[in-house]
């Protein structure tokens, strides 16, 4: 049987790494979002796991390493994630509500969601991102630990400096013009290409395009609605493809950059700091928080139904806080609870 991802499968296996290495230096064996969905969906269903709690942990976890072309450990370290090299989570889920016990929610992580019928027979599994189920949370259990404003002083768009990091720019090699035509065949959802990535300035230059254009607004409290709005216009003045989001960061994973869409002057940052120099496993290539290119745009609301993007600012995380005022909350290390999406386990219709 052909499933998605035997290809990085079998190169997982020849590389001869364990769950716990790091990939860094081979971004060919980590799996995006997708195709480990795809990949643990496919290959999980109808496992048995109708045994005690800790018994139920170590066969799951035995599963998905061999599944994803690991040989499985003799015991499992209390690693935190589960697959350090994968950068994925799993939890068993019989109901719709999610616990996690005394760790935040990292953005960057994958988590695993193996759902179980009352038999205790696997029937799905969904891959989120941290940053997915941030979104989910309506009690405001998770606060955003980091926010900034701009400096006082800092008006209009801007290009906070004109390069990408020395690091983007040896893994990514962004060359100074990519062909329309190339560009339009990449979704904004697949990782990025060595040569097919734009440079800072030519992005800066094409969402400044953006200035003046007006969006739906959906309401006060709609923020995540907005915001994809503003990133569908943003992936097509980049000259990408279809739109696609599967939640993950960074938002246009295909070009590096991130997308903020603001109607008031605090900017919300998640879990983790721009100038972070922790990896960005999805984006690939040894990069990492500082490396992403950031687009903050600041919108004004011009009745009751519209925004209009007003100002675009646009910096690499390394040079974020060169613009912006960085200002930190407290967060509490609790047990989260979160209301999974009802519907998330449903099959999935294809989309053309």
């Amino acid at each position: 049987m052909v499933a998605p991802g035997d290809d990085i499968a079998d190169r997982v296996l020849r590389s001869g790494r364990s769950i716990y290495d790091a990939l860094a230096d081979r971004p060919d064996c980590f799996y995006d979002l997708m195709t480990l969905e795809q990949r643990l969906d496919s290959l999980l269903g109808g496992l048995n796991l109708d045994y005690p709690i800790r018994t139920r942990a170590k066969i799951v976890k035995s599963e998905i390493a061999k599944v994803l072309g690991y040989p499985v450990p003799e015991s499992f370290a209390k690693s935190r994630p589960r697959f350090p090299g994968q950068n994925l989570d799993v939890y068993v889920q019989m109901k719709n509500n999610l616990q996690i016990w005394n760790e935040e929610v990292d953005p960057s992580r994958r988590y695993a969601f193996v759902r179980v019928d009352p038999a205790g027979i696997v029937t799905a599994v969904r891959v989120l991102s941290g940053k997915a189920i941030a979104l989910l949370d309506r009690t405001g259990t998770l606060t955003s630990k980091f926010q900034a404003k701009r400096r006082a002083g800092s008006t209009g768009s801007k290009l906070v400096k004109p390069s990408d990091t020395p690091e983007f720019i040896a893994a990514l090699h962004p060359p100074a013009n990519v062909s329309p035509n190339v560009l339009y065949q990449l979704s904004p959802t697949e990782r990025p290409r060595p040569g097919m990535v734009l440079p800072i300035t030519t992005v800066a230059r094409h969402l400044s395009q953006l200035v003046g254009v007006t969006i739906d607004d959906p309401g006060f409290v709609q923020e995540r609605s907005r915001g994809i709005a503003f990133q569908r216009l943003a992936c097509r003045a980049l000259g990408l493809g279809a739109y696609a989001d599967t939640g993950q960061f960074p938002d246009i994973l295909s070009q590096v950059v991130e997308i903020k869409l603001q109607t008031s002057p605090t900017v919300d940052l998640g879990l983790v700091s721009p100038d972070s120099t922790k990896p960005v496993q999805e984006v690939g290539y040894g990069l990492r928080h500082c490396d992403v290119r950031y687009a903050v745009a600041y919108g004004s609301r011009t009745g009751d139904s519209t925004i209009q993007i007003d100002t675009i600012v646009v910096a690499t995380g390394a040079d974020f806080f060169d613009e912006f005022q960085r200002f930190e909350g407290l967060v509490e290390n609790r047990k989260l609870q979160i209301p999974l999406p009802s519907d998330l386990f449903e099959p999935k219709r294809a989309t053309h």
